[in-house]
């Protein structure tokens, strides 16, 4: 379980590590949680997409108020 201070760092690492997987097709003899669990990573990603525009907004009210 991630803690809310860091929930977005450590799932962005996560995610990448995910991705490396999948770019070196290291998806294979997964067990069925794991096909299950990307399924679930997928799904995510598509609803996260319907966001990108709400969260390129709050990156961009952070970066503008980063240094206020």
């Amino acid at each position: 379980m991630n803690m809310s201070y860091c929930r977005f760092k450590n799932t962005s690492q996560d995610l990448g590590d995910c991705l490396d997987a999948i770019e070196n097709e290291d998806t294979k003899d997964m067990a069925d949680f794991e096909y299950e669990g990307l399924e679930d990573i997928l799904s995510y990603c598509e609803s996260i997409l319907d966001y990108k525009a709400r969260i390129e907004e709050i990156i961009e009210e952070y970066k503008e108020n980063r240094f206020k």
